[in-house]
């Protein structure tokens, strides 16, 4: 008897908890939207996808469920119309809109949702202005140009650019306890795109309330991916298959040799400029203990072929052919090419993105 009545105990509790458990609900009104779909989704390894599918009926829908944290979703409707933001926390949201002007609906019952759409108001005046000052350019230039007015122009442009870098620079760190903050600094404030140094000095700014927040792991991963390949340490290595689909590694040529790992493509004019310092590079050194082994981010085996003989590329290639998802992009920490690494004998990343005339001193200074 005592257990069924321990066992009841804890089946109510757990009913209990799962009750208590923190739900969001999001209830929409669109009026003119009569029926269709309205869609939720969210960001999943920089792709789309969708959560959960609603049935809409008279511009009503209704969405629940729950989150780990708050995150980043859009509402999507039919393909011709705007989607609506959200920062989604376990909280009752309500949307009404008219549609007609879905990017003007109003969200209430979410605080970060609202200070989210702060941002994004702000945003889109900044957007307003430069796509302005763009158009006022392009006209300017196919009417024959005024070389003043243009000139002015790129001023201006350049301008609010600032005001709105400071602007968002500004509102994270007067947001800094804001689950919000994190995910701004990734997708508004560059942060993929900062050095090492500055993404320690953003890393600073945030408060302990988001120190779990998903964006915040984010930049600390890129933190420590940048670390494991900062000048002084140890190359990663790596196989890829040349143009004749044999698979090489990285170590193969990295033994008693300096050896400069050049990531390029056959579509990246500025790596096509530049290859005509690697041929010249490559024949005054490679006899002196030089190498340079190339990891190619094109689509396909020809236009990389061509790109190679084109341009007199005698050296190691190898590409896994799929353009930026090529696997090393993460492990080297680059966003663009031309981009390269310099390696010692040992192996040891000695420099980075030797270009022109850099990296034939560069060269002269250990081979010479």
């Amino acid at each position: 008897m005592m257990k069924k009545l321990i066992y009841g105990f804890v089946a109510i509790a757990l009913m209990i908890s799962c009750t208590m458990q923190p739900k969001y609900k999001i209830e929409g009104n669109i009026a003119g939207l009569d029926s269709g779909s309205a869609v939720l989704k969210k960001i999943v390894d920089n792709k789309m996808v969708t959560v959960d599918s609603v049935i809409i009926e008279k511009g009503d829908f209704t969405f629940s469920g729950t989150v780990e944290q708050a995150e980043y979703f859009v509402i999507t409707f039919a393909d011709t119309l705007d989607g609506i933001q959200l920062f989604l926390d376990n909280v009752k949201i309500t949307i009404e809109g008219e549609v007609d002007s879905i990017r003007d609906v109003v969200v209430s019952g979410s605080e970060l949702t609202g200070l989210f759409n702060t941002f994004n108001s702000e945003m889109f005046n900044f957007s307003m202005q430069m796509r302005a000052l763009y158009n006022e350019y392009i006209q300017i230039n196919m009417g024959g140009g005024d070389p003043e007015r243009l000139k002015a122009i790129e001023g201006e442009y350049t301008g609010i650019e600032e005001q709105q870098n400071e602007f968002i620079t500004s509102f994270m760190s007067e947001n800094s306890n804001s689950l919000l903050s994190p995910f701004i600094a990734l997708n508004y404030g560059n942060a993929k795109y900062k050095n090492l140094e500055e993404l320690e000095e953003l890393v600073n700014v945030f408060g302990e309330e988001v120190s779990e927040s998903k964006y915040l792991g984010e930049i600390k991963e890129r933190i420590t991916t940048l670390k494991n390949v900062a000048v002084g340490m140890k190359y990663t290595d790596f196989t890829m298959n040349d143009p004749e689909g044999n698979p090489v590694s990285l170590s193969s040529v990295a033994e008693d040799k300096y050896v400069l790992i050049d990531f390029w493509a056959g579509w990246c004019n500025p790596c096509r400029v530049e290859n005509p310092v690697l041929v010249e590079n490559y024949a005054k050194y490679k006899e002196k203990g030089f190498e340079i082994f190339g990891v190619s981010l094109d689509k396909t085996r020809e236009s990389w072929v061509k790109a190679i003989s084109d341009d007199g590329l005698t050296w190691t290639q190898v590409s896994e052919l799929t353009y930026w998802d090529c696997s090393v992009r993460e492990v080297y920490a680059f966003n663009s090419i031309p981009h390269n690494i310099l390696l010692d004998k040992e192996g040891i990343i000695i420099a980075k993105n030797l270009r022109g005339e850099a990296l034939g001193a560069k060269l002269a200074e250990l081979l010479d």
